[in-house]
Formats: C-alpha cells, sequence, structure tokens
C-alpha cells in the first residue's frame, strides 16, 4: 500500500522530536545519564518531548530566522531578555542552566548533546550560523564532545538542505567577511557540526522501521509554505497506522509562531 504524508515545518519538527524520544542511545542517556539540549526552535521541540512538559517554545531560541519586509533584518536573535535557560536532564531531571561550561565538564561518554542545525549540505554534514565572533555555543560545545568522545545529535529538517558541502561553504563564509551594509541582518559564518543528523527520514525510521518512506517535494503556499511531502509504502495495515499516527500530530499540532518584538 501507498500513502502520501503532508507535513508542515513545525509538524516536521514535532515527528523529529518524537523519533529522537525513540533513539535508542537517547533513552539510555535520558535514564543513565545526561543529555544537554542547547537553544533551537527544533531542539525545543525535542526538551518538550523528553520532559513531557509544554513551554514557550519559541523563548527557547538565539539566532532565528523571520521575515521582517519594512527592515530586511532576517537573520537576527531573540533579546537576550527573553531567552529561557539553557537545560541539562540528568538521569530524567530537568535542571536550569547558568554556564554551559561548567555543565559539558561533567559530561562522559554515553551522555548526550543536542545542537540544532541551520543548513544540510550535499555530504551528508549539518551546519550552524554563527554571528557571534567567537561562534556562540556551537565554539563551547565542540571542544567537550570532541575532546571526549561525547556523542552530538543534530536533529534538522530536510527543507534545510543546500546544494553544497558544508565544510567547503565554512571556508567562504564568515561573518568578518561580509558588509554589513549588504546583509539582511546579522553577517554569519557556518560551522561544520561533527555529530549525527536526525531528520524526518531518520525519525520515520525510528517510528515505522517496517516502512519505506521517501521524501519526494517540498514547498507550498499559505500554511503550506515549508512544507515536506513524503510517500509511505508497506502493508496495508502497517501504512494506515502510520497514517493515522500523523493525522492525530497534525490536527494535535499548533504552528509555531516565533518572538520578533
Amino acid at each position: 500500500m501507498r500513502a502520501l504524508i503532508v507535513l508542515t515545518h513545525s509538524e516536521c519538527k514535532r515527528l523529529i522530536a518524537r523519533g529522537l524520544k525513540e533513539h535508542p542511545e537517547v533513552k539510555y542517556a535520558l535514564d543513565e545519564g545526561k543529555i544537554f539540549v542547547s537553544r533551537g526552535s527544533t531542539t525545543a521541540y525535542v526538551l518538550e518531548e523528553l520532559t513531557g512538559i509544554p513551554f514557550e517554545k519559541h523563548h527557547y531560541v538565539a539566532g532565528q530566522m523571520t521575515g521582517d519586509r519594512e527592515k530586511l533584518y532576517r537573520y537576527g536573535s531573540l533579546k537576550g531578555e527573553k531567552r529561557l535557560k539553557e537545560i541539562v536532564i540528568d538521569k530524567g531531571v530537568k535542571h536550569e542552566i547558568n554556564n554551559v561550561h561548567d555543565e559539558l565538564s561533567k559530561f562522559e561518554p554515553g551522555d548526550v548533546i543536542f545542537k540544532g542545525g541551520n543548513t544540510l549540505g550535499t555530504d551528508g554534514i549539518a551546519g550552524v550560523y554563527m554571528a557571534h565572533p567567537e561562534g556562540g555555543t556551537i565554539g563551547g560545545i565542540l571542544p567537550h564532545a570532541i575532546a571526549r568522545g561525547i556523542s552530538i545529535i543534530v536533529p534538522i529538517s530536510l527543507s534545510r538542505t543546500i546544494d553544497d558541502s558544508v565544510w567547503e561553504l565554512s571556508q567562504i563564509l564568515g561573518n568578518q567577511t561580509v558588509d554589513p551594509e549588504y546583509c539582511m541582518g546579522l553577517p554569519i559564518g557556518i560551522m561544520p557540526i561533527p555529530g549525527e543528523v536526525f531528520t524526518e527520514l531518520e525519525a520515520f525510521d525510528v517510528l515505522y522501521p517496517e516502512l519505506n518512506i521517501f521524501h519526494i517535494g517540498s514547498g507550498g503556499v499559505g500554511d503550506g509554505e515549508g512544507s515536506l511531502h513524503f510517500l509511505l509504502v508497506g502493508e496495508e495495515n502497517e501504512v494506515k497506522q502510520a497514517y493515522v499516527d500523523l493525522v492525530e500530530l497534525i490536527k494535535a499540532e499548533e504552528p509555531y509562531t516565533p518572538d520578533v518584538d
């Protein structure tokens, strides 16, 4: 049997988060270790799924891409005073943290770091934009993770896919190289993230391993802008169950609305 699914950008974030909740490495860390969830629109959904507690996801961000037509200020950031503190989950218990460096210094192999991405290259490497001159959050994460072998998982939508290598772009772009007078917002660099990329397809694999899922298209108009289109192929009962589950997700999910004030 075959079925077609169309998911908006918000619904894709929820799907990715639900898949990560069932990820074996994440389930282990949730029970036995530590999980750091960095700020980001997609990681906010991950945090909500892991804790089971709804919260103001639009305040769990730093940089964000918006659509200011008057000022053309499109790549910006949420005001610092509005940002929620980042979270570490220690053996299932959620803690707000004040200093990422201090918390990550306690992490060990088997623990997990979630860092969302802005772009996904043809090389399968995800990247994150950096407006901060010293790399911001990702600049603080990488030394801890790479030096000690701590897993980084990158929840990122297929809608972020580009036609170039993130590694190559990281050598071309830099937040000191862009003329600020000809930039729609903050100048940025790109940092490749050496972690496990987890898209909608990986979420489908975890949640519905018996199905074959194909990303067949993207885009739409109005509320469908940014949507992704999927083909589900498999046995009739399994396809029907997945379809019902996804319809329930769609009906329950409110659109993500950023805070741009």
